[in-house]
């Protein structure tokens, strides 16, 4: 018994002082330290060496955001295998053994190694490029619908929108190495420059979009509104300095960008607030928008080691959110510009008086109804239409019942009309109605219907029943017409025979 005690207390003696004092892989230079821990790596060239022993294959990945051009041999005949990844990607084999990791990096930063199964790092992965191109995909598919809606808007803004959306989505797509399975060949699709440029361009058209979707230049002093725009024409051209093929600038320039798209997305985020108390229409939630996305940028940039999911995937999660919430402001904003257009419209085209069309806006909708007959056949029934002996109402009974009047008949040609039928006052007591009708038994009924609801009217106003009766001329017009006038002429000649045979009577 005692023998079998010293043989145990050896075997445990000989696990802990012969064997490493790791389960799985450390790094032994240029620091000695766990996986589980950042690595710091610095500008230019790093050599990172590990020491493992393995009880069966591990993949050993890390994301190529910070390092790039990574190259990995063993001290030994140990095979080490790239894999097939969007990170960079290591299959270890059992055993134990040496090997050193080099790659280049263009700023100081922190990278998180990770060490995983086969299985595990395979589900992890599709999962990551299926979440990434899903997210490249919806940034196309958004982009797209907001650049036709712009186009037939007319405004820049989102045209801006459009080109912030894309160079986000094309950003994370390259940030994320989704293309490195697809082309792995294209290096330079994977280089830090071409990242640079996109990140300098989604900085600058965001601000710009911002500054065009609430008219920030109105409400800012001169001063603030250049603040934001020249921030981000400045991480612009920062983005292709550091694209440069120049061994100290990109470093320089990577650590500026960040520094100024900080403060200018702290601008853009104080002046959208200052927007929201001036109750400027989308700014509350713009201002939602950027309180996300700064939260996202807090995460990826100062707290990197708060959570391995949210320094990943929060810039983009908050990108995707802001997108949608943009997409919302901007859609707000198309109904007020729509709205406000439309009532613009019709404070242009109403009369003044009654609820129909004045002059100017009947004359709009009829040369449309006119171009509509031409191509869509049918044809059309013009109305001209005059109160008699109107003078002799105003004169008897005042102008305010006279205004009166006229505000009964337009309600009553409103009332005998279609929703589709135009129906205005060209000045005075002379009204006009224009219908496009498929047939023209539908015009002579229509015609039948206004002008017998016209006749021998008697109106009650002001306690006042007043008699009343109107002239209509009819004309209805089979082939194409494009002289308006004419058309308004024809019409007043028949309605002044109607007047005339009237009075005979």
């Amino acid at each position: 018994m005692c023998c079998i005690k010293g043989w145990y207390t050896a075997v445990l003696l000989m696990m802990l002082f012969s064997s490493p004092g790791f389960a799985d892989c450390q790094i032994i230079a240029p620091r000695t330290q766990s996986l589980q821990q950042t690595v710091d790596v610095t500008v230019g060239l790093n050599d990172i060496q590990f020491r493992c022993q393995l009880a069966e294959a591990r993949v050993l990945s890390f994301p190529l955001d910070a390092l790039h051009k990574p190259t990995i041999y063993a001290d030994d005949a140990s095979t080490i295998t790239p894999l097939a990844s969007a990170r960079a990607a290591y299959l270890l084999p059992e055993g134990v053994y040496r090997f050193t990791l080099t790659a280049e990096s263009d700023h100081d930063s922190k990278v998180s190694l990770s060490l995983r199964d086969l299985t595990t790092f395979q589900r992890a992965n599709s999962l990551h490029i299926l979440t990434i191109s899903a997210f490249g995909g919806f940034c196309i598919a958004l982009c797209i619908y907001v650049g036709i809606l712009g186009r037939s808007l007319s405004n820049a803004g989102f045209y801006a929108y459009s080109g912030y959306i894309l160079s986000a989505g094309f950003f994370f797509v390259l940030q994320e190495g989704v293309l490195r399975i697809l082309l792995p060949e294209a290096h330079w699709l994977h280089g830090h420059q071409i990242k640079a440029i996109f990140a300098g361009t989604t900085v600058y058209t965001a601000l710009r979009f911002i500054c065009l979707l609430l008219d920030l230049r109105l409400i800012l002093k001169r001063w603030e509104y250049h603040t934001i725009i020249f921030s981000g024409m400045a991480v612009l051209a920062l983005g292709f300095v550091a694209a440069l093929p120049v061994t100290t600038l990109p470093a320089i320039a990577n650590q500026l960008m960040g520094l100024i798209t900080l403060l200018g997305m702290v601008a853009v985020t104080l002046a959208t607030a200052y927007a929201t108390l001036r109750k400027v229409h989308g700014a509350g939630w713009v201002l939602i928008a950027l309180m996300v996305l700064l939260a996202a940028m807090l995460f990826r940039v100062y707290l990197p080691d708060v959570n391995e999911f949210l320094h990943r995937y929060a810039l983009i999660v908050a990108v995707t959110v802001e997108a949608l919430v943009l997409a919302i402001a901007a859609s707000e904003r198309v109904k007020r510009l729509q709205s406000d257009k439309m009532q613009a419209y019709l404070a242009a085209s109403s009369d003044p008086l009654c609820p129909v069309l004045n002059r100017r806006g009947w004359e709009e909708s009829a040369q449309k109804m006119l171009s509509a007959h031409s191509k869509e056949g049918g044809v059309l029934l013009l109305l001209f239409i005059d109160l008699d002996e109107f003078k002799q109402v105003n004169d008897t009974y005042g102008h305010r019942v006279g205004d009166k009047a006229l505000i009964i008949l337009a309600k009553i040609l409103n009332s005998q009309s279609r929703a589709q039928d135009i129906v205005g006052r060209l000045g005075g007591d002379e009204f006009v109605l224009m219908s496009h009708c498929h047939s023209r038994n539908i015009a002579e009924r229509v015609t039948k219907r206004v002008t017998e609801r016209l006749e021998d009217l008697i109106v009650k106003i002001d306690e006042q029943h007043i008699p009343l009766s109107a002239s209509v001329g009819a004309q209805i017009i089979d082939a194409p017409h494009n002289d308006l006038s004419l058309l308004l002429h024809a019409a007043d000649m028949l309605m002044y025979e109607q007047k005339h045979a009237a009075v005979s009577l």
